[in-house]
């Protein structure tokens, strides 16, 4: 029966493949598998290197530090600090760190996700994942998919329905990966960032991520050659480098990401067209619900703000 490594026998090991003459070098995880993670050099070779738990959970997206070991495989050496870090919460509870260093959220939709259902933009669940972006201090873009299943009347009414989004300030593109339409404005979209695409089921999340890695080298999963370790097909988290620039982190986790631990009277901040108001509510702790004099409501009345933005803001503060 095989015993677990004393500790202290455990931190020698440690320290004598962290002292040993290799080099330290730097590198982006690309794929993780538990303790394992796929890492990538400065010259784009990717290297399987091994993970110490003092470092914490090391996920897709992290800059780290490492060291060669020896058949050209790697021990972490340091995890750099993390711009942004995207969690869910696990099965009791408690975040389960998903994807680091994202800069853009790109949340999916369509006005006929299921069944071919008549016209209908679930606005609730976009404003949901705004908050969840906002919160985290990553940009938001909507992409409304399946463009090419609207009639003439309804791309009319989607352009006035989405307005209240391009108003104030965010970027919305329409596509449709059957007609190859809005796909080269999304494709400039993600060059300069780190992305992650969120949305229901039923959108065309997988469609649209697969027309934009048509023409990406896929390299994840295959460890350098000199390695001779080969393939490793059980990751749920890619980064992809894009052939136009910019990365795409692929990962069931993070498309059902959403709302952890935000605060009632943090929410509204979360609402951009809010936030020059939030100062002039008459009471410090106003969560612009059922109190008086509150410069939300005398907006949402006056017209300032939309009326649906408010009332999607009610409902999910209901929710926390």
């Amino acid at each position: 029966m095989s015993r677990k490594r004393p500790p202290h026998r455990q931190k020698q090991q440690d320290k004598q493949e962290l002292t040993n003459p290799e080099p330290i070098h730097n590198g982006l995880v690309v794929a993780s598998y538990g303790a394992k993670l796929d890492v990538e050099d400065d010259t784009g070779t990717i290297y399987r290197c091994t993970s110490r738990r003092k470092f914490g959970a090391i996920i897709c997206g992290d800059q780290v530090t490492w060291q060669s070991t020896h058949d050209n495989e790697g021990v972490i050496a340091g995890l750099l600090p993390r711009s942004t870090l995207l969690a869910r919460p696990d099965d009791i509870g408690r975040d389960k760190p998903i994807a680091a260093n994202i800069s853009q959220i790109i949340i999916v939709s369509t006005v006929k996700a299921l069944n071919n259902e008549g016209y209908h933009l679930h606005h609730n669940l976009i404003d949901r994942y705004i908050v969840a972006a906002e919160s985290l201090d990553i940009t938001p873009v909507i992409v409304v998919n399946k463009y090419d299943l609207l009639t003439e009347e309804e791309r009319q009414r989607l352009v006035q329905d989405i307005q209240v989004y391009t108003e104030i300030g965010y970027q919305v593109i329409h596509t449709s990966t059957k007609q190859a339409h809005g796909l080269e404005d999304l494709t400039r979209q993600l060059e300069p960032h780190t992305s992650v695409f969120v949305g229901e089921s039923g959108v065309g999340k997988s469609s649209i991520i697969r027309s934009l890695l048509a023409n990406t080298e896929i390299r994840v999963g295959e460890v350098s050659a000199s390695s001779g370790k080969g393939k490793h097909t059980t990751t749920s988290t890619t980064l992809y480098h894009l052939g136009s620039g910019g990365n795409l982190i692929d990962s069931p986790g993070v498309r059902e990401f959403g709302l952890s631990k935000i605060e009632p009277a943090a929410l509204a901040y979360n609402f951009i067209e809010f936030r020059p108001l939030i100062s002039l509510c008459k009471f410090n702790n106003c969560i612009h619900n059922a109190e008086p004099q509150c410069a939300v409501k005398q907006a949402v009345d006056n017209g300032a703000i939309n009326a649906r933005r408010y009332k999607n803001y009610l409902e999910i503060l209901a929710t926390l």
